[in-house]
């Protein structure tokens, strides 16, 4: 019992260690930055290959960015390479099935696991999380530990489309924030029909739409016709 009561202990210590870690990190960080770096590397390395002190660290950022659209649209990603880049490559799941997913692997299938998670909660609500939409914008890349597939951002734009809740309160403005990271990612890897079929659904949607959201649904597709390239007075705006 003593032995179960002090690994209580030192969890809870480690849990207020990563909690005041990643609320102190400002939004829009510099990935450089010598004090985030070696405050990352502190996470990962009192983790003491543990997935359960693993998968508080997740937990904890999955927090901040849904409270925070800001950080979310900024840090988080810095923080998940960091926090990849510097995690024990031994660290594993206690499943069997999933052993062979470790170190940095493990750190993106549990931001993935528990993205979609959140997502899948989210989106039936009449107030979409904005910060957790702009971290799954963010994973719009290519060759990062944080990148996401097109076939996810595909679903994504699938259910987003599909909920009842698309024009509720600002989560047509979430979505049109997502869709502008989306579109890019997609046409640029090749998936441009299977964009223009949810183009084309937005199309039909915006018949039904208010002014506000219908010019919102012009200016994306004037968009993706210049190539997503924005004028100097559209980023002046």
């Amino acid at each position: 019992m003593p032995e179960a009561k002090a690994t209580d202990l030192l969890f809870e210590v480690f849990k207020n260690c990563v909690d005041n870690i990643i609320k102190a990190l400002p939004p829009n960080m510099d990935p450089n930055d010598a004090t985030a770096m070696s405050a990352i590397r502190i996470i990962a390395s009192q983790t003491n290959n543990d997935y359960k002190r693993l998968q508080h660290v997740v937990e904890t950022i999955q927090a901040r960015i849904c409270e925070d659209a800001v950080w979310a649209s900024g840090t988080a990603v810095s923080v998940y390479e960091l926090l990849a880049a510097s995690i024990d490559p031994k660290i594993s799941h206690p499943d069997i099935q999933t052993i062979a997913v470790t170190g940095s692997l493990l750190v993106q299938d549990q931001m993935m696991r528990a993205c979609q998670t959140q997502f899948h909660q989210t989106i039936p609500t009449s107030n979409w999380s904005r910060g957790l939409v702009a971290f799954l914008g963010q994973t719009c890349t290519v060759g990062n530990m944080t990148s996401t597939t097109p076939n996810i951002t595909l679903d994504i734009l699938d259910r987003m489309l599909g909920s009842d809740s698309l024009t509720k309160n600002e989560n047509f403005d979430i979505f049109v924030g997502f869709f502008m990271c989306a579109g890019p990612f997609l046409d640029g890897l090749g998936y441009g029909d299977e964009l223009a079929m949810r183009v084309e659904k937005l199309m039909d949607l915006s018949k039904s739409l208010g002014t506000t959201q219908w010019l919102a649904v012009y200016g994306l597709l004037q968009l993706r016709k210049k190539g997503w390239q924005m004028e100097e007075e559209d980023v002046a705006k």
